[in-house]
């Protein structure tokens, strides 16, 4: 009950923090009327990262086999296509709807329930999105800069988007029966897996900035921006993607 009455203070408060932001939103200015709370947040997310993330990837990595890791990320990258479908579908993106069923039923028949991504080796490549994307479609803006814990960089819209990505992953339907533990293992590892690909630039922008706050924001406005210039196309990198 708590949690619902939360859920609905948190909807309350992202709307009236739009409106606000609305006016500023179309010159791209950094919106962010929580910088105090998110700079201590940003404290506590970088602890976590230098102590027990980092290093824990950069086992993973160099410890355990490509031939282990890579197939554990194609399996849970393959758990995602029912939760792109929708979201698609939602947007109208009808083309790359197909795509993600196309993607999904290839790998997980030929590519042995996901382990092998061969839809990308027949150049069927995936095409990522989320509810955040879908209220975008919507028009809904892109509300105040938060820093989440363990979640990082995220705007109040993409808040509700990674809300509503857990809540209404078609996935989970998939996923029944399998031990919820494993699952989250399985979360753990794609977690250090992207922690260990993209290792140089998040220690760059955490650990080489003079403001490593800033650094972190301006890259999730930078590509914010061009999420929502270019009808969802993102060639900017954003270490705190999907």
């Amino acid at each position: 009950m708590k949690f619902k009455q939360m859920t609905v203070f948190l909807f309350v408060f992202y709307f009236l923090s739009s409106a606000l932001y609305s006016q500023v939103e179309q010159e791209f200015q950094p919106y962010d009327p929580f910088e105090n709370i998110n700079r201590n947040t940003h404290i506590f997310n970088k602890a976590i990262d230098k102590s027990a993330i980092r290093p824990t990837s950069y086992v993973y990595g160099e410890y355990i086999p490509a031939f282990v890791r890579i197939p554990l990320k194609n399996f849970r990258n393959n758990l995602s296509e029912p939760k792109r479908f929708i979201n698609h579908i939602l947007q109208r993106s009808f083309l790359e709807a197909g795509t993600d069923v196309s993607r999904f039923l290839i790998n997980s028949t030929i590519g042995l329930a996901g382990l092998i991504d061969v839809a990308s080796l027949w150049e069927i490549y995936p095409k990522p999105t989320g509810f955040d994307q879908t209220f975008s479609s919507f028009s809904i803006a892109s509300g105040p800069y938060i820093e989440l814990p363990l979640f990082g960089p995220n705007s109040g819209r993409s808040t509700f988007g990674l809300i509503a990505d857990y809540s209404l992953n078609p996935a989970k339907v998939i996923t029944t029966g399998i031990d919820s533990v494993a699952l989250v293992g399985l979360e753990a590892t794609n977690l250090f897996q992207k922690r260990y690909e993209y290792g140089a630039v998040i220690d760059s922008t955490l650990y080489e900035s003079a403001d490593s706050y800033l650094a972190s924001r301006n890259i999730f406005f930078q590509t914010r921006k061009k999420f929502d210039v270019d009808d969802f196309e993102m060639d900017a990198f954003d270490p705190y993607e999907e």
